[in-house]
């Protein structure tokens, strides 16, 4: 009964529930939550040892942002000052006074305004380079608006408080790019003072015939003119050996650019990942936003600077009756005026507009040498012709950061061959390694299609010939007046470009070993010559030719060490460790080929100013360590030799009269050798040279026989950092490029910059020694201003870490997660 009676009480109150007033209100939904906010842009970024930032992101645009915040972190201004340049303002943000209204006249006509840089140039990119570019370009202002100007780094690289600062944008970063890759043609000093030396006609226009006497003055001038566009300060060494050639059947490369060590064309070190496409170490050029020098998982790569032709000259036979015309095919063209407007801020505050006309022929515009020659000036010039000047490097700056990218890409050594058929490389010799034991060396840049059929036509007339034979075919002047003499049209290379397509440039694919060391490509391997190319891919120690004395050491120590003779190890072939030896070996191979000879003639002299001098080089151990002694003393002797015999743009001394045996084109690597002390004017050179190398020195504070730590060194803050190697032109591999000055080769400016030695083992974790000689950071209050030049003076490296346990492991500070 009892359950009856409960069950209808439970029954009831059911019942009433729906609609009784008294009931309780339904709890509330949980409020909904704040949603997860949205960011156009996301990167992380890691630090490890020494300032190498590592940043991760899912998109290009990131990618880049995280990258150009974290290298402005370090070297901010560097970049800041360079497009000052690039963007043709340095005269109106830097004043008149340290600024360069050549450079911007020249770089305003090249790229015109912005919105035509963007249309010509940067809208015919691929969307992730754009994104990448403006990326960076985000993340340098984002640094900048964090920073603050007072805050922004000081010294002789900084920009605190400066007044010539704005928000870059990635047309600033592309022009910038391009800039860099006009440096060995509308940008060499020769040719932009020689585009910026042009005045229109003349008014007399009296034109003529030179004697023999003024010929050959031409010609020794533009001889010594050409010096300047050899600029081995951006030489470099590259070293890449297959298996067939190391201990473990694998492949090992060395990377040894001799960059400038700051501002412009200097190293900074990175890696750059985005999951699943691009997973790139290594190092970049200031302000690029991408890796230059580096490795990925499976290949290795790097460059050595090509002194191939990257541009060539046109001699128009003007109009008699109208110089702003010119003979082609038979009829006259017109030769067109395009002026240039620029403001320059001037002493008392004010902007002035100045302007310049250049003059445009369908070649490219009109050239005026007169800085290599008073003979080639004028308008007409004597024989009633001007030059006008073709670049091939116009479009290639642009294309680059394609390349480079699809470089990073590839899984094997053939992807990265593929990446180079863009031809967006514009200076550079390739040479890379992959996991695989191959490797490859490549003249795949921009060469201009001239075949050696036109070259032995169209180099005619007088100022050709005397050019080409005067600067050993550096520099090219072509017939104007023909089609004939016009550059090619390969299928194969970029659309308009008249370059060369890859697969008619000098290329060797090998399991032995690859190297350069500055000269052409004749001996990428001394045991596989390379041959058959037209003189225009590789004037400079062409087939056959003499060679640097860098590029004989490099050669000779790789038959050393397959041999196991060098010292660095018992067993033979390379392994990570020997190549690094090789790098550091410091060896001084003029030294090797001529001091035995200058001893002797020491001992056999009976000038006794000559006893010390002579006694500093015979106790010297013919290397630039440093603690050799007497470095110093060979380095001027050398110059010496070089100033009274040097062989011009060739970089040798090719003199039948001081070589005790001469150069023979069957034995390049031990040719030529020794001093002919029988010679009496070689006598003569030698006590000259070695008086001036001693009163130089001394001139200078420089004890002869001082320690060369002592004599060459890098001054970071309070510190002199010793800086081994030495001279590359006296045979040193590792090459360093500086002066004399008051105390030493003091605070080199150029030489080894950023090196690499990369290997494989089983692991996925690509294996890679390297150092950042200058160090990351340009700012001195930074940690990494000389922590790695520190590193240098004791033969020390830095093992770059890639993979994500080796980053965790060597991580410093806090991971940053930049978003916005």
């Amino acid at each position: 009964m009892k359950t009856s009676i409960t069950a209808l009480l439970l029954l009831l109150l059911m019942a009433c529930s729906d609609s009784s007033d008294n009931s309780a209100p339904p709890a509330p939904e949980p409020p909904a939550p704040p949603p997860e906010p949205t960011y156009e842009l996301s990167a992380e970024i890691k630090r490890t040892e020494y300032g190498i930032p590592h940043v991760t992101a899912e998109d290009w645009k990131s990618l880049g942002y995280g990258f150009g915040y974290a290298y402005s972190q370090d070297n901010y201004c560097v970049t800041m000052k360079e497009m000052v340049y690039a963007s043709g303002r340095s005269a109106e943000l830097l004043g008149e006074a340290q600024g360069n209204t050549g450079s911007d006249f020249l770089f305003r006509y090249l790229n015109g305004d912005d919105a035509e840089f963007e249309e010509r140039f940067v809208n015919q990119l691929p969307q992730f380079s754009r994104d990448l570019a403006e990326g960076f370009a985000r993340g340098m202002n984002r640094y900048r608006e964090e920073t603050g100007d007072a805050n922004l780094a000081e010294g002789d690289y900084g920009c605190r408080d400066a007044q010539w600062l704005f928000d870059v944008t990635a047309i600033n970063l592309f022009k910038h790019m391009r800039r860099e890759a006009l440096r060995g043609s509308s940008d060499n000093g020769t040719f932009r003072n020689a585009l910026l030396s042009v005045e229109g006609p003349a008014e007399d226009g009296a034109t003529g015939s030179l004697n023999e006497a003024q010929l050959s003055d031409l010609a020794d001038s533009a001889a010594a003119a050409v010096s300047e566009l050899q600029n081995l300060g951006r030489g470099s060494n590259a070293l890449a050996v297959g298996s067939e050639s190391t201990q473990n059947g694998g492949a090992v490369l060395l990377g040894n650019p001799h960059q400038p060590w700051f501002g412009a064309g200097a190293w900074y070190q990175a890696h750059l990942t985005l999951p699943g496409e691009y997973d790139v170490a290594g190092a970049a050029l200031h302000g690029f936003p991408f890796i230059g020098i580096g490795f990925n998982k499976d290949v290795a790569w790097t460059h050595t600077v090509s002194l191939a032709n990257r541009f060539s000259l046109y001699e128009l036979k003007l109009n008699p009756e109208n110089p702003l015309e010119y003979l082609y095919e038979g009829e006259m063209r017109d030769i067109t005026p395009v002026e240039i407007v620029i403001d320059v801020l001037l002493a008392d505050g004010t902007l002035e507009q100045q302007s310049f006309t250049f003059y445009e022929s369908h070649f490219g515009p009109i050239a005026n040498l007169k800085g290599v020659s008073s003979f080639l000036d004028g308008w007409p010039m004597f024989n009633g012709s001007v030059l006008a000047f073709r670049d091939a490097n116009i479009l290639t700056g642009i294309r680059g950061i394609e390349q480079w990218i699809n470089k990073g890409k590839a899984s094997d050594l053939q992807g990265y061959i593929d990446a180079l058929a863009s031809i967006g490389n514009p200076v550079f010799h390739e040479i890379a390694a992959d996991r695989n034991g191959e490797v490859f060396y490549g003249e795949l840049s921009a060469i201009p299609y001239i075949t050696q059929a036109q070259l032995d036509t169209c180099v005619n007339g007088i100022i050709g010939p005397l050019l080409a034979d005067a600067t050993t075919n550096v520099i090219i002047s072509l017939d104007g007046s023909t089609s004939e003499c016009e550059w090619g049209d390969d299928p194969e290379a970029p659309e308009g470009s008249n370059l060369y397509g890859a697969s008619q440039l000098p290329q060797l694919r090998t399991r032995d070993y690859v190297g350069n060391s500055n000269n052409s490509y004749w001996l990428s391997n001394a045991q596989q010559p390379i041959e058959g190319f037209p003189t225009i891919m590789g004037p400079v120690g062409y087939e056959g030719q003499q060679q640097f004395l860098r590029t004989r050491i490099g050669h000779l120590m790789v038959e050393e060490r397959k041999l196991a003779s060098d010292g660095l190890s018992d067993t033979p072939l390379f392994d990570l460790e020997t190549i690094k030896g090789l790098m550091y070996a410091n060896r001084v191979y003029g030294a090797e080929v001529t001091l035995d000879d200058v001893l002797k003639f020491c001992g056999a002299s009976e000038n006794e100013e000559l006893s010390i001098v002579c006694g500093v080089l015979a106790r010297w151990d013919r290397r630039v360590d440093v603690d050799s002694q007497g470095a110093q003393v060979f380095t001027e002797l050398w110059k010496g030799f070089g100033s009274k015999l040097g062989g011009g743009f060739q970089g040798v001394i090719a003199n039948d009269t001081f070589w005790r045996i001469n150069y023979d084109p069957s034995d390049p690597l031990n040719t030529p050798a020794g001093i002919d002390l029988e010679v009496a004017s070689n006598q003569t050179l030698l006590t000259e040279v070695l008086l001036k190398a001693e009163a130089d020195l001394t001139s200078k504070g420089v004890a002869l026989d001082a320690p060369w730590s002592e004599v060459q060194y890098l001054q970071r803050n309070n510190d002199n950092v010793p800086i081994h190697g030495g001279s590359g032109t006296m045979g040193v591999y590792g090459a360093i490029s500086a002066r004399l000055s008051e105390g030493g080769y003091v605070n080199p400016g150029s030489g080894n910059s950023y090196i690499q030695a990369v290997t494989w083992d089983e692991s996925e974790c690509p294996i890679a020694d390297v150092i950042l000689v200058p160090s990351q950071s340009t700012d001195p209050a930074s940690p990494h201003f000389s922590d790695q030049t520190k590193l240098y003076a004791d033969k020390r490296w830095v093992r770059f870490p890639f993979c994500e346990e080796d980053i965790a492991a060597s991580q410093i500070g806090e991971t940053v997660l930049l978003q916005e």
